[in-house]
């Protein structure tokens, strides 16, 4: 066959390749499986066995689609605990599922920060310390020494915005879900924009 034909071609072409091939631990994944189980058993109502799925009685193949579906529910039902947390409402959801029975909806977070510069000042700080000197003729001097210091100040505007929009590229409809924005002054004491 053609397929037979090739492959003494590609085997002189290709490269040999090294990879690290992960072993699956069977025998540690099942351990962890129970010590989670054990676990799971204390924090859930007395009632409810958590086992692996080929070990329940009378198990046939159909249970795992129901096991499938069940599980895809609880992801769906987590991203919908997800959004409610973010704030979105109930209007804004009914949106999101009918947007997304023709198209792909998609989420966006998007942040900026913009850094503007105020000004520049100059100061002079005294030491703690001062020096004594005292002389027969002129009596006592002090001294102080005096740095002179440079401070920068800068605005640090912030902003966010969590979009929901239809389709993957943007498009006209749009809906913001959340979003904040601040600013804060910031002194430096290098002329260096801050980042």
């Amino acid at each position: 066959s053609q397929a037979e034909d090739l492959l003494p071609r590609l085997a002189v072409v290709s490269r040999p390749r090294t990879t690290t091939m992960i072993q699956f631990d069977e025998h540690g994944f099942r351990r962890r499986v129970e010590e989670a189980v054990v676990t799971l058993q204390k924090l859930l109502h007395s009632t409810r066995r958590p086992t692996f799925a080929e070990d329940v009685p009378n198990h046939s193949y159909q249970d795992k689609y129901l096991l499938a579906e069940f599980l895809t529910n609880c992801g769906l039902a987590a991203q919908c605990t997800c959004l409610e947390a973010l704030g979105v409402g109930t209007q804004q959801l009914a949106t999101l599922v009918e947007w997304s029975a023709s198209e792909t909806v998609t989420l966006r977070l998007a942040g900026r920060q913009r850094c503007t510069f105020l000004r520049e000042e100059e100061r002079e700080v005294e030491s703690t310390s001062k020096v004594v000197k005292e002389s027969t003729i002129f009596g006592k001097s002090e001294q102080k020494v005096v740095t002179r210091v440079n401070e920068w100040f800068w605005k640090i505007d912030v902003e966010w915005e969590l979009v929901a929009y239809a389709g993957t590229m943007g498009g006209p409809r749009q809906l913001r879900l959340q979003g904040r924005s601040g600013s804060a002054q910031l002194k430096t004491t290098t002329s260096a924009t801050p980042e």
